[in-house]
């Protein structure tokens, strides 16, 4: 029986792989359904870079020593003074593949072509069906981790739309993949994320040939329901919501405060980066010297109502105005949806639905240290599913080494990562991470009169500078800190 086997292989459960190589003897496997380790392959445009800082390799938070590192890559690689000198700390998305590549040729309990298809509980943890090579196999294991990933998203009247003509409508996560389309008449990007920037950017280059001075090969148009092409937070103060001090003090919130939270965070992590705004505003501004047609359409507050296939070959989309509630129509000729992703429907886990603690919402439940809450034997941890109890960072690859060494820590049975609880970041996310304050945390605050509360901060505020910026001192405040 094994210890623990990994389905899929994406860099959270590739981060787990690198951070146990060779550090014990623990019997694992991690299965992937594709050929190769291949991270977005149809989103690998040149040019893109990552919207981290290199740092946020597979290991380096944890274990910047490992050989597995981005800069050990390098050095394999001769690339080191290359690096060096581009003086860049955002790599291009290509190299960061091929980064993970060069990691996950060196592992050898990685099972390529290999689909799981069930999972079921057995008496001493679970049995795991797989397919290789066209004949099902059954392996036991001890324990799970779930790194399979989220899936792309489609707005409803375009899903069978794509389905019954993929020559006219993709997801954007196949736009390199569909490369030698014809692109005539109108063309239209959806969306308002890096995905559709990025998108945007490489068919607005292919609108002209410049070696003839022709008219635009075709209308390009970038529509989105969003309030408008926004970007993405990255001022050092709002990145530290992607840390494990943030990620532990959201933690400790209700399901309601969560969801509140995470509804106003969508800049943090949804938006376009600054650099590609600015090129696409370069580009549009050279464009239109000396008064040029313009054959590029942008167009925020539009609200996708309606798709259909028409006689002549095209897609009719309807869209409504979001804030004067008026109807257009836009008949594509080719539709590129770049809106984003979201989690599967895991059929192979259906027969541990049932033992799964779920929340209201009919979310899983998940511990603190990325334990799925069940009824049964062996644990279940998961990768980049539990943004819903974790928050913003979930997604963020610079958090992926610290939540693979949480969970490479329990299946090993003892602290290989020292993690620790020591506060990283600038600002206190809550006012009881101020020693300070921490004093009266040993008094219970139900006990306190309100008078006696408000004492007690006006002492800590008057000591410490950064706290005249803490504005509520009820008592209703340092409930609410303490969730």
């Amino acid at each position: 029986m094994l210890d623990f086997i990994g389905v899929g292989l994406g860099p959270f459960n590739l981060s787990l792989a690198s951070l146990l190589h060779q550090k014990s003897d623990l019997d694992y496997l991690f299965f992937e359904k594709k050929a190769q380790f291949d991270w977005h392959a149809g989103m690998q445009l040149p040019h893109t870079v990552l919207q981290v800082p290199f740092m946020a390799d597979l290991v380096s938070m944890v274990d910047p020593t490992s050989p597995f590192s981005f800069l050990n890559y390098l050095k394999a690689q001769q690339r080191l003074y290359k690096f060096y000198f581009l003086e860049q700390t955002h790599i291009p998305r290509r190299e960061y593949n091929h980064y993970c590549q060069w990691v996950a040729d060196q592992i050898e309990q990685i099972e390529y072509l290999s689909t799981v298809t069930s999972i079921q509980p057995v008496e001493n943890g679970f049995a795991v069906s797989v397919i290789q090579d066209g004949t099902e196999n059954q392996y036991l294991c001890r324990n799970l981790v779930l790194g399979v990933g989220n899936i792309p998203y489609l707005p409803k009247c375009l899903q069978s739309l794509m389905k019954a003509h993929p020559e006219r409508c993709i997801h954007s996560s196949q736009y390199l993949d569909d490369s030698h389309r014809a692109l005539k008449g109108n063309v239209v990007v959806l969306g308002s994320g890096q995905s559709a920037a990025e998108v945007f950017l490489d068919l607005f280059d292919q609108q002209y040939d410049y070696d003839r001075q022709q008219n635009a090969q075709f209308n390009l148009h970038w529509l989105t329901r969003a309030s408008g092409f926004f970007p993405m937070e990255y001022a050092p103060l709002g990145l530290e919501h992607f840390s494990p001090d943030y990620l532990r003090h959201f933690y400790q919130f209700d399901e309601l405060n969560k969801d509140l939270q995470l509804g106003k965070q969508s800049l943090l992590y949804k938006g376009i980066s600054a650099q590609t705004i600015h090129q696409i505003y370069q580009k549009l501004y050279h464009r239109s010297i000396g008064g040029q047609p313009s054959s590029t359409h942008l167009h925020s507050q539009a609200n996708l109502i309606d798709a259909t296939f028409t006689d002549l070959d095209q897609v009719k989309l309807v869209f409504q105005d979001r804030v004067t509630l008026k109807q257009f129509s836009i008949d594509a000729d080719f539709v590129v949806s770049a809106t984003g992703y979201h989690p599967p429907e895991f059929e192979f886990l259906k027969q541990l639905k049932t033992h799964i603690q779920t929340n209201a919402q009919g979310r899983w439940q998940i511990s603190e240290d990325y334990r799925v809450v069940h009824d049964g034997v062996g644990e279940i941890f998961v990768q980049n599913m539990e943004m819903h109890t974790h928050g913003v960072g979930v997604p963020d690859l610079g958090l992926g080494a610290h939540r693979a060494a949480t969970i490479a820590n329990q299946l090993l049975g003892y602290t290989q990562y020292d993690l620790g609880n020591t506060a990283q970041c600038f600002q206190h996310f809550n006012p009881f991470q101020n020693p300070e304050v921490n004093a009266y945390q040993s008094k219970s605050i139900s006990q306190l009169s309100m008078a006696q509360t408000n004492q007690a901060f006006q002492q800590v505020k008057n000591q410490q500078p950064h706290s005249k910026e803490i504005k509520h001192t009820t008592h209703p405040f340092f409930e609410k800190s303490r969730i």
